[in-house]
């Protein structure tokens, strides 16, 4: 039994949910599942329950959690602190991300960061634009990346990309590689909520082109829908990047245009914080490696860094 397994039940035991649980460790999800699965056979019996929504505890990982939370977290301090005595820069960063975002660069960022500052402990969470914009107003977070309508400029905030926004369905045989946004629109959608920069961007382009939309339902969590997606329950307007990871031949992806709409991802850092190194060298890499996913293919977007 390694301290990382333990570490990795607890944040599944945290989130619920196994791809969400993937993506803040920067692993696939099978190995994770695989690591849960060998903790499981050595203790002898199943610690979660699964179903097509995620995961919950068994009565037997209940008590284990319980009982082997805090130790877990002395044995993590222990650790930092020895890292620490040996590098010279030790301590933690508070980073807010948004789902469009922390899912394609999510095992980049976290692997490249914590192989620079193996003694910094880095602290990652995830949240609608209007939510990182309000932590980092109460300084409970020291960078953020977040999503807008335009570009923005200023010393504390930097637009890093802009990105496309594509009709993503279920696949019937649709060819042609864009939409227009009126027929996007006209079948129901899963729509983001109006804290959510997606959501104001449909909103907004509907109301200028006196389009009704029909909503299927409000979700900001596209992962939650997609499988509702792929099996015709309705349609989503996304960034490419929620679209990370296989199964696309069961989705009909065009890019939505006769307007084509455009998503804005931008980095903020705490007015507090911005001379720190730390924090300085997690701006770094988020640059280094956005720039580098874009140029590779696994982001689509212009990188726009300024």
């Amino acid at each position: 039994m390694k301290l990382r397994q333990l570490k990795n039940f607890l944040l599944i035991a945290e989130t619920g949910n196994l791809l969400r649980a993937a993506a803040h460790l920067g692993v696939a999800q099978p190995a994770l599942s695989r690591d849960l699965k060998l903790l499981e056979e050595e203790l002898s019996t199943r610690l979660f329950i699964r179903d097509g929504r995620g995961v919950s505890l068994t009565r037997d990982g209940a008590i284990f959690r319980a009982a082997i939370a805090s130790h877990v977290a002395g044995l993590e301090a222990a650790k930092q602190a020895l890292i620490g005595r040996r590098t010279g820069v030790v301590g933690s960063i508070r980073l807010g991300w948004t789902g469009t975002i922390s899912i394609p660069l999510a095992s980049r960022v976290i692997s490249a960061f914590t192989q620079r500052f193996p003694g910094v402990e880095l602290h990652a969470r995830g949240g609608s634009s209007l939510q990182i914009a309000e932590w980092l107003a109460r300084d409970e977070i020291d960078i953020g990346v977040f999503n807008s309508e335009r570009a923005a400029s200023g010393s504390l905030v930097e637009t890093l990309m802009s990105a496309r926004l594509f009709h993503v369905a279920r696949a019937g045989g649709e060819s042609a590689p864009t939409i227009s946004f009126a027929e996007a629109t006209a079948t129901p959608l899963f729509m983001h909520s109006r804290q959510n920069a997606l959501g104001r961007i449909v909103e907004t382009c509907a109301r200028e082109h006196d389009i009704a939309l029909r909503i299927y339902a409000e979700v900001d969590d596209f992962v939650a829908v997609r499988p509702m997606i792929e099996e015709g329950h309705g349609a989503a307007i996304v960034p490419l990047s929620l679209l990370h990871g296989g199964g696309l031949d069961r989705l009909a992806i065009r890019q939505v245009t006769d307007p084509e709409l455009i998503l804005y991802f931008h980095l903020a850092v705490s007015k507090i914080k911005r001379s720190n190194p730390t924090v300085r060298g997690l701006a770094e890499t988020i640059r280094s490696e956005l720039r580098q996913a874009i140029a590779q293919g696994h982001v689509d977007g212009e990188f726009r860094p300024g």
